[in-house]
């Protein structure tokens, strides 16, 4: 826990989550307003908080300075946010004199997170820089190497994969930020800082009255809504996930087409997938377009699920991760009524008793397409990479999490799948644990279905932002399964 002591505790939308990387920086914004009351109401419009405003009477707090603030774009590829980046919003204007009381709680400010977090007083891309009359002076150094390296104080104007130009500090006030120190009581030590604050002007009002102008008016304007929802979901680090599954150096699995097709066309009849845990099967007359939105959003959950809660040891917390996402996707879905599968005495396999369970909710043709698909599963070696994708994602020692799924399409182009989803715990870890034949005293098996339907016009507007979001290794977690 990081919260200022000299600073009012103010949340608005919450951190983007825990910093995956740093050293630690401080970035400084302007806020392109005149008001702490207009700015934050902006951050709470755009889920675009910093950890702090400041004007010159307040400094609010949102977000602990130990995980990541929301102000900063996130492109593909880039830590921004979570990079261990301390974000101050200054009241002001990028183009304007700054408020010399204002700058000065931005000093005072800063020497507490440099104390808190390790922050050296330098500024590793060069101080920013200041309006040239009135606009951006363009040339911002936005190295991403430096970025990546560098702890230190960076402008706005310096953060890779941005645009914006703030704060516009002049010499003066980016000497002061670094220079300025303050006594027990926060009061400022005059010299020789307070020589330096005597050149500042107060920003002031336009001629002819009127509220000044930012040079830059998408300034608070981020993603929303379940834009910013899908943006801001976490998901464990593909390549490390993939080592684990014991794949070869430099070997992927046979992957599914990731090129979207365009109208919906016929699929190959008794399709089925691996995708992370899941096993998929399509029935007959599902488009490629819409088994790849099958297929992506039930990747996105599982992944964001696993995120959030430990696949394996938090399963039920796991589980209310996943219905989340999917329901934010467009499916009409509800929590999983998990019930203990009955099996006192003899022997009995997994895939059997799921399909026992999924019976009762899924159509001829989608059971005798899962039916299939699971007995294609069962036939593989150890060695193949459905198989060891699949094992990989759903189990590890001596519990595992998977589900399987049969999806078919009606005439007016909805997109029905049962859904089966189950968990164990067992006394020894075992490969290819679906098909082992387990002893009653064995194992604790937990068992939940249901239909589910994917509104497909409702997920076309999210399919943009869930693509970006898997970024290009969704196809290494989806396996081909040949049928038939």
């Amino acid at each position: 826990m990081a919260r200022c002591p000299f600073a009012k505790w103010l949340p608005i939308s919450g951190s983007c989550g825990p910093y995956v990387s740093g050293p630690y920086r401080i970035v400084h914004h302007t806020t392109e307003g005149s008001t702490a009351e207009g700015a934050m109401e902006a951050f709470r419009s755009g889920r675009s908080d910093p950890h702090f405003t400041v004007s010159a009477t307040d400094i609010f707090q949102h977000i602990d300075t130990a995980e990541g603030a929301r102000a900063l774009e996130h492109p593909p590829g880039i830590e921004t946010n979570r990079d261990s980046a301390v974000q101050i919003e200054l009241v002001g204007f990028a183009h304007l004199p700054k408020n010399p009381q204002a700058l000065a709680n931005v000093a005072r400010l800063c020497r507490w997170i440099e104390a808190e977090h390790g922050v050296p007083r330098v500024w590793p891309d060069g101080p920013p820089k200041p309006a040239v009359n009135g606009q951006d002076p363009g040339g911002h150094n936005r190295n991403p190497q430096i970025w990546v390296s560098q702890g230190g104080h960076y402008g706005h104007c310096n953060v890779p994969g941005n645009t914006h130009w703030d704060p516009g500090y002049t010499a003066q006030e980016s000497a002061f930020v670094l220079s300025a120190e303050f006594d027990a009581q926060g009061h400022l030590i005059e010299q020789p800082h307070q020589a330096l604050l005597k050149p500042m002007r107060q920003a002031r009002a336009p001629k002819g009255g009127g509220k000044a102008k930012s040079t830059m008016p998408d300034h608070n304007i981020v993603a929303v809504g379940l834009e910013a929802y899908v943006r801001d979901l976490i998901l464990p680090p593909a390549p490390i996930a993939l080592m684990r599954g014991g794949l070869a150096p430099g070997k992927k699995p046979r992957a599914a087409k990731t090129t979207i097709a365009r109208g919906r066309t016929a699929a190959p009849p008794l399709a089925a997938k691996v995708d992370v845990g899941s096993l998929l099967s399509f029935v007959d007359g599902v488009g490629e377009q819409q088994k790849e939105d099958v297929l992506y959003s039930v990747q996105l959950a599982q992944r964001a699920a696993s995120g959030a809660c430990d696949r394996f040891t938090q399963t039920r917390a796991w589980y209310q991760k996943y219905v989340e996402v999917l329901e934010n996707l467009g499916w009409t879905t509800e929590q999983f009524a998990f019930t203990s599968f009955d099996q006192s005495e003899g022997e009995f396999r997994m895939d059997q008793a799921a399909l026992k369970i999924i019976t009762a909710i899924a159509t001829q043709n989608q059971l005798a397409v899962l039916q299939q698909s699971i007995a294609a599963l069962s036939s593989l070696t150890e060695e193949d990479g459905a198989i060891r994708m699949f094992d990989f994602h759903a189990s590890t020692g001596d519990s595992g999490n998977f589900q399987l799924g049969s999806v078919q399409s009606s005439d007016n182009g909805a997109l029905s799948m049962a859904l089966g989803a189950f968990y164990f715990r067992s006394t020894d870890e075992r490969k290819r644990f679906l098909f082992f034949k387990w002893g009653a005293r064995q194992v604790n098996f937990w068992t939940a279905a249901q239909r589910m339907t994917l509104n497909t016009d409702f997920y076309a507007r999210r399919r943009k932002d869930v693509i970006a979001k898997l970024e290009s290794d969704a196809s290494q977690f989806i396996v081909d399964l040949k049928l038939g």
